[in-house]
Parts: structure tokens; C-alpha cells; sequence
């Protein structure tokens, strides 16, 4: 049996199933109880949880992630909600200099269950301050976990995989994809974090996404099937640890392949996999492995100049018809 849900209402539906069934579990975030989070998600939560496990906070994204540090040394499991994940960088020093370091340097005593839950990316005419995505700046952080789900069955999935964890996880919700519907099993089970999810099987060229670029990619190889291009797809889900194995055994398959990504390339989760090809299966690349991401700029508030800043799927078409042809 299974049943359409939107990503946010999946995500709603683990987190209600998370502090049910776990007392050390609290949410803490800027406006997620009274007012129910800024893309409703924790809408009604504090009248069944009250207000010591649906914990509203001043506007202070590096005392909201301190304080979350400090509870789970002391036994409590935080969810932690940033408002936008552009205002994460104001809590790195307590996700870089404490959370991921805390366990490592006193021992399996001290571990650090933090989930850091943030709405990331563009596709809203959100602007500069509001659209940004940071996997690519955190992935240069030791032992992070960071998962991106592109589909509601998903995001519900790795989220009670994150909770697993002893570990510092950044869970990345993309705004354009919250209300994305999808179909979804009657009830949630964990998915393992670091297995990527293979969406179709193709022999011309693999594209690896993740997030909001998945459904691109989907739209992309569609096109790519119709001119007699095969693509093998593959939906990260966690961008830290990736799935190498999955990805080095696309590329010996297929000999080509892209990235798409929300980060800019520079630096981005599509530099770690040309990286990992180069290093590992050089010897069965046909064409350079290309990367697509965000443009190297500010992002724009106007939605035509904000969809130009990402990768399209004429782009991609085009490019993966050039590999094809290399």
C-alpha cells in the first residue's frame, strides 16, 4: 500500500513519530512552536509536546546549535531547526569547533546526536541572503554527516536513519521541493545513510544529483532516452558519506558522466566525485567527467535570473549528447 504525501508533510509525519516514541527527543528553533516554523512544518506541535520538547529561541543561530550541543552531552537527542540555511554560517563555529569534534577528543562518552534540520536553496525568488546552499562548504568538515533528500518517501526515510546516529548529521531541505508530492508507504522505515538510490539504469552516461537537481536530471534523461541516449541516474540522498561504491560502478559502465548540483561547482560535492573518479577508475572515463552547478555569483530575486544560476535541462541534454559524442 502506499499513499501521496508532500515532502514537508513527510518530514512533519517522522518528526510527530520521532518525539512519540522517543522522550530524549526535542525540537529547538527561531519561531517552530508557537508559530509553527517558517514553512509550517511544526505547525500544532507544541499543543501535544508543549513547550519544554518544542523549545521557540531568540534569534541566535549560534546559541540555538550551542545550547542543542550541550543538551546532548547530557543525554537529550536535539533536532535543531536553522531558519534558512544561509544563516547556518552564523552556528559553524559550534557545528566545526564542538559537534564534530566533542566524541574524538574525550571519548565515546561524549557523543554528539545533533540533527541539524534547514530549508536550503533556490526555485522561491528568495534572494541573495535566502537561496544559498552550503554542502559544499560543510562537506570540508571531518565525520559530518549531510544528507539531501529529493523526494518525500525519502526525506522521511533518512531522517529516522539520521536519528540512528551518535553523530552530528545536517539534514538539507530543499524550499522548492516542499511541497512536491510523491508516493509514500503506509508507514516510515529508516534508510541507510550513505546508500545512494539508483533511478534508472542506463549504458550512454551516468548523471549524479541530489536535492532539487534529481527531478532535472529525471526530466533531462527523458529527453536523453528519446534521442537514443541511455542515462544512468543516480539520487545521492546523502552527499557525505557518498556512495562511491555506486559511482565507481556507474562509470565503469558507462565511461561518461555529470554532476548537478546546488552548490557552486567550485569547491562543490561535484568536485568530490571528479576527485573520486579520477583517483579510482581514470583508466574507464571515455570522455572528462563534467560538473553543473550554481553560477558563481549572488543569487538573484528575479525568478528568470534566479533559474538561470542552476543547471536546466537543456544544459544538461546538450552537455550529455557532447560526452556522448566525445
Amino acid at each position: 500500500m502506499s499513499r501521496e504525501l508532500s515532502m514537508s508533510a513527510a518530514i512533519r509525519e517522522v518528526l510527530e513519530k520521532i518525539l512519540r516514541e522517543n522522550p530524549e527527543a526535542f525540537l529547538i528553533g527561531e519561531d517552530i512552536a508557537v508559530y509553527g516554523g517558517a514553512f509550517k512544518t511544526t505547525r500544532g506541535f507544541i499543543d501535544e509536546f508543549g513547550a519544554e520538547r518544542i523549545v521557540d529561541t531568540p534569534i541566535s543561530e549560534a546559541g540555538i546549535v550551542s545550547v542543542a550541543c550541550g543538551a546532548a552531552l547530557m543525554g537529550s537527542k536535539p533536532i535543531v531547526e536553522i531558519m534558512f540555511m544561509d544563516f547556518m554560517a552564523l552556528s559553524f563555529d559550534g557545528i566545526i569547533n564542538i559537534a564534530v569534534k566533542w566524541q574524538e577528543i574525550y571519548g565515546d562518552d561524549y557523543k554528539m546526536p545533533v540533527i541539524i534540520r534547514s530549508p536550503a536553496g533556490a526555485g522561491r525568488s528568495y534572494g541573495p541572503t535566502h537561496s544559498q546552499s552550503f554542502e559544499g562548504l560543510l562537506q570540508n568538515v571531518p565525520k559530518l554527516i549531510i544528507i539531501c533528500p529529493s523526494n518525500a518517501a525519502d526525506a522521511a526515510g533518512l531522517m529516522l536513519g539520521a536519528y540512528q546516529q551518535d553523530r552530528p548529521v545536517i539534514f538539507i531541505e530543499h524550499k522548492a521541493l516542499y511541497a512536491r508530492k510523491a508516493d509514500c508507504p503506509d508507514s516510515f522505515e529508516a534508510i541507510e545513510i550513505g546508500k545512494a538510490r539508483k533511478v534508472r539504469e542506463g549504458d550512454d552516461i551516468t548523471l549524479i544529483a541530489y536535492g532539487r537537481q534529481v527531478p532535472v536530471a529525471i526530466e533531462a534523461a527523458e529527453i536523453l532516452e528519446e534521442k537514443g541516449i541511455a542515462v544512468d541516474l543516480i539520487d545521492l540522498r546523502t552527499v557525505k558519506p557518498l556512495d562511491e561504491e555506486m559511482i565507481l560502478q556507474s562509470i565503469e559502465k558507462t565511461g561518461r558522466g555529470i554532476s548537478l548540483e546546488e552548490s557552486p561547482v567550485i569547491g562543490g560535492i561535484g568536485s568530490e566525485i571528479s576527485a573520486l573518479i579520477m583517483e579510482k577508475r581514470f583508466d574507464y572515463l571515455e570522455a572528462p567527467f563534467s560538473r553543473l552547478g550554481a553560477a558563481e555569483q549572488a543569487i538573484p530575486c528575479n525568478p528568470k535570473l534566479e533559474t538561470e544560476c542552476f543547471p536546466e535541462v537543456d544544459e544538461i541534454v546538450a552537455k550529455a549528447i557532447e560526452l556522448t559524442n566525445y
